[in-house]
Parts: structure tokens; C-alpha cells; sequence
């Protein structure tokens, strides 16, 4: 064999040892691509379940809001008909309580008036 014959055995020996460690390469990332589908459609199953739960979660509260809208509704009226009935109290009870003093005071002053007189 000439030499010539002898470089194109060791270059033909060198690209043979070159695809295969390209095809071991592609292999692992193959191998990598499908580990990271895998892991993303695991994520995507965690996530959606996690939305649903969320969604759940959402839909109780707006259900207790929606009750403490109702309760806050009530509130509303019994603080309005108190706010009522103190106004009606305050009328009754305040102008003959201040016609009383007033009284309570002319009759003291008659009855002193009567006394320095005496």
C-alpha cells in the first residue's frame, strides 16, 4: 500500500469515527429533548389543575362575598331605621325636657324673688 492509500484509510477511519460520535451526540440530545417534553407536559398537567383549583377557590369567595353583601344590605337598614327612630326619640323626649328646665328654672327664680320679698 502506498502512502497515498494509507490517508485515505486513516481519513476514511476518522469520518467513521466522526459520525458515530455525532450520531452518539444527536442520540443524547434526543434523549435531552424528549426528558424536557416530558418535564413541560408534566408542567402543563400541574398548571392546569392548579388553575382549576384556583378557579374553585375564586368562585367560594365570590359566593361569601355575595353573602356579606347581603348581610352588609341589612345593616344598612337597621343602622337607617335606628338613625330614624333616635331622631323621633331625640324630638319627643328633648323639647319637653327643655321646656321642664326651662320651667324648673322660672319657678326657682319666682320662688327666690317671692323669698327676698318676704
Amino acid at each position: 500500500m502506498t502512502p497515498t492509500d494509507w490517508a485515505l484509510v486513516l481519513a476514511a477511519g476518522f469520518w467513521g469515527v466522526l459520525v458515530v460520535a455525532l450520531v452518539v451526540a444527536l442520540f443524547r440530545v434526543l434523549g435531552l429533548l424528549d426528558r424536557a417534553t416530558r418535564l413541560v407536559d408534566e408542567a402543563t398537567d400541574q398548571t392546569i389543575d392548579l388553575l382549576a383549583s384556583a378557579n374553585e377557590t375564586v368562585a367560594g369567595v365570590n359566593v361569601e362575598l355575595a353573602r356579606v353583601d347581603t348581610i352588609i344590605a341589612g345593616v344598612q337598614s337597621i343602622t337607617h331605621t335606628t338613625d330614624q327612630l333616635v331622631g323621633v326619640m331625640h324630638a319627643t323626649v328633648s323639647n319637653p325636657l327643655i321646656k321642664a328646665a326651662a320651667y324648673a328654672v322660672g319657678a326657682s327664680r319666682t320662688v327666690r324673688q317671692l323669698r327676698s320679698g318676704e
